[in-house]
């Protein structure tokens, strides 16, 4: 509250406790007089009149600051008790303290200077992270309409022990081989660039390029040879499987997919192309699964069609 408004207020109160009392006590004066009573006694009874509304009004009054105060120290205490709680989950999450602390601070500072608009953008970011934490601890699947773009890097920028990808022909293709698919894209080459990190980090990453029928003429192309010799130059361990050579009971399980340290699968599906292999088709859905029975499933499925690949083999 300003110093002016505490003053109106100030001024506002004793004029009610002091003129209101006086005021009425005249009134009481005035009518004991004309009904003919003795001035001394007038004057007694409207002496008695006024003090008794001031009284009541100094009553009511206390009794109104009590209540506020109690309001706000009601309030006060029950803010107290929410820092207190979010203050020990910030302390018993495994994200770490110092994170959350910093970005409190951080979202301390949005204020009114911040540009509206970003600020909407602010929120919605602030949004989606939260929806991603509370499905955390439920440890199920979270999924992400069309193709995601963080989620595959800071998986393999976290990765500690291995990397086991699928690569479907018909996902990774763009409309010259793999010119303008996966691999020659921005996403790509952030994706490779990683990846020759984490094996840096003594990361083993096995990928199996399985071609396709429509793309069986894309082992000979010079795109594809030189973008699988540039994984293998980084370490990345690269085996072609020829879909001819792959039993019917295998069929079903083929797909795009990765599984990062044996604990969490990236899938993706990706739309119907109605381009006849024109062009690479756009994704569906991402899903990150962590429940341990379908990241055990894709881990048996990557090492029978990894021992069912061979490293040297061409399609014919």
């Amino acid at each position: 509250m300003s110093s002016g408004r505490a003053d109106r207020s100030l001024a506002q109160g004793i004029g009610l406790k002091v003129v209101l009392p006086l005021l009425v006590g005249l009134i009481t004066l005035v009518g004991a007089h004309l009904g003919g009573m003795q001035a001394g006694d007038a004057l007694e009874l409207a002496a008695v009149v006024a003090f008794a509304l001031a009284l009541a009004l100094f009553i009511v009054d206390t009794q109104l600051r009590i209540s506020a105060v109690g309001e706000r120290a009601t309030a006060g205490l029950a803010q107290i008790g929410r820092l207190a709680e979010l203050s020990g989950l910030m302390e018993r999450s495994s994200l770490g303290p110092a994170l959350l602390a910093d970005f409190l601070r951080t979202a301390g500072q949005v204020d009114g200077r911040v540009n509206p608009l970003l600020q909407r953008v602010a929120v919605r970011e602030v949004e989606r992270v939260a929806l991603f934490l509370r499905q955390l601890p439920a440890g199920i699947e979270i999924s992400y309409d069309g193709e995601d773009r963080d989620w595959m890097l800071a998986l393999t920028r976290e990765a500690k022990t291995s990397v086991n990808a699928i690569s479907l022909s018909t996902v990774d293709a763009g409309v010259l081989g793999l010119d303008g698919g996966l691999w020659t894209s921005d996403l790509g080459q952030r994706y490779l660039e990683l990846q020759r990190e984490a094996v840096a980090r003594k990361v083993r990453i096995r990928r199996i390029f399985v071609v396709e029928h429509e793309h069986e003429e894309m082992v000979q192309d010079e795109s594809f040879l030189r973008i699988t010799a540039m994984q293998r130059d980084i370490g990345v361990e690269v085996r072609m499987l020829d879909h001819k050579l792959i039993p019917d009971w295998m069929g079903p399980m083929i797909f795009d997919f990765i599984v990062f340290d044996a604990a969490v699968s990236y899938e993706t599906t990706p739309t119907t192309s109605f381009s006849s292999g024109q062009s690479r088709p756009g994704m569906l859905r991402t899903r990150l699964v962590p429940q341990p029975e379908r990241v055990q499933e894709l881990e048996k499925r990557f090492e029978k069609l990894w021992e069912q690949a061979d490293p040297e083999r061409q399609v014919d």
